[in-house]
């Protein structure tokens, strides 16, 4: 898979866009906190991969606090 290490302009635009109408704490703890609660819900059972889902959320919840603490 090839790895871009740079955004595009557009793309830049339409991250800063998104966080101003979703800053990046409040959108973490949301997703955070709605995790949990499915957790929490259906403790076992799960038809996917939780172990993947887990790794994604953790890598998207360290983005966040990335953009927050440059936005802050």
């Amino acid at each position: 898979m090839s790895h871009n290490k740079t955004l595009s302009k557009k793309l830049q635009g339409e991250v800063a866009n998104f966080f101003e109408y979703a800053p990046p704490a409040r959108l973490g703890r949301n997703l955070r906190s709605m995790l949990m609660a499915y957790l929490l819900a259906c403790e076992d059972g799960h038809s996917f991969d939780m172990n993947d889902l887990l790794a994604d959320l953790s890598a998207l919840f360290e983005l966040l606090d990335t953009a927050q603490d440059e936005l802050a």
